[in-house]
């Protein structure tokens, strides 16, 4: 990549097109599901799955806790072709035009993002104060901000990001209008008005795709919000993800996939979703003919 991605920017590139309108959606969260430790990230198998099920109206992106610039580094120079919208950093959206860019959706992106910025202004102080006082009473703990968020913490390993986040807690609750987001070894401070269902929410409202025709799949805590903010969706996670995801999942009629990665999770979807209201459609066409 010569030049890098920011945010709200429109990534270099092309989705993959097609002429049939969009009718499904797959929203796959990145790291631990769609992206694995392997080489390649993510799967031949499939991109070749997304191409065949295009004529479906199948439509797919990634929803993440990944910056755009951070999630653009990897996938730009390995994708065969952009996704069809993304959601970045559990808050904004990005919808493939008709030309098969990715667009920002501006004016909701700009209030997530002016949100989190008041937010971080309030915060910052009090997360810095209450991040001193765990490191001096468990130095053990190793830790560190990010970078380019002071809301964003950054630990060695997940275990670790888990006990931080179970000590902080009881500070976390009584700041009004905070949600935790958690994957994996990271943790971000949020305005709790935007998540990773809101975003998915943006993408689904702009294809007018209702939320029984979406498969939201995903391993970490973050994506829970994206579970509870579509309960008619078919959500899934691998075999992998998180145990309180599993179990989440279990209690609420989703799908465990057996498998690590997405493949079993996606067919599964496709068997009990997108098939049978091919054959609804189907059968209703020859009926009104027949009539």
């Amino acid at each position: 990549m010569s030049a890098r991605v920011e945010e709200g920017s429109v990534p270099p590139g092309r989705t993959a097109g097609g002429s049939a309108p969009c009718r499904w959606l797959i929203a796959l969260d990145y790291d631990g599901t769609l992206r694995r430790e392997a080489e390649p990230p993510i799967d031949p198998s499939f991109w070749e799955l997304m191409r065949a099920w295009r004529p479906y109206g199948v439509r797919w992106g990634i929803n993440t806790g990944r910056s755009l610039p951070y999630l653009c580094e990897e996938l730009l120079p390995a994708a065969p072709c952009l996704p069809d919208f993304l959601c970045t950093t559990e808050r904004y959206a990005y919808v493939s035009d008709a030309e098969g860019c990715l667009r920002p959706l501006a004016g909701p992106n700009a209030e997530a993002r002016e949100a989190n910025l008041r937010l971080r202004t309030r915060l910052a102080p009090l997360l810095q104060r209450a991040m001193s006082t765990l490191a001096a009473q468990y130095p053990e703990l190793r830790w560190q901000f990010a970078a380019r968020d002071p809301l964003s913490i950054e630990a060695e390993d997940a275990a670790t990001l888990g006990r931080i986040a179970e000590l902080l807690q009881p500070v976390t609750a009584t700041w009004t209008g905070v949600a935790t987001q958690r994957a994996g070894r990271y943790m971000r401070l949020s305005d709790a008005r935007y998540h990773k269902g809101t975003a998915l929410a943006l993408v689904a409202r702009a294809w007018v795709v209702p939320a029984a025709r979406l498969l939201i799949a995903g391993d970490g805590h973050n994506d829970l919000d994206a579970f509870r903010h579509f309960p008619e969706a078919f959500c899934a996670c691998p075999a992998d993800a998180h145990p309180e995801v599993r179990a989440w999942l279990r209690a609420h009629g989703g799908h465990v996939s057996p498998d690590c990665g997405v493949a079993e999770l996606l067919h599964s979807w496709f068997a009990q979703r997108v098939l049978p209201a091919q054959k609804i459609a189907a059968h209703d066409m020859l009926n009104s003919v027949s009539a």
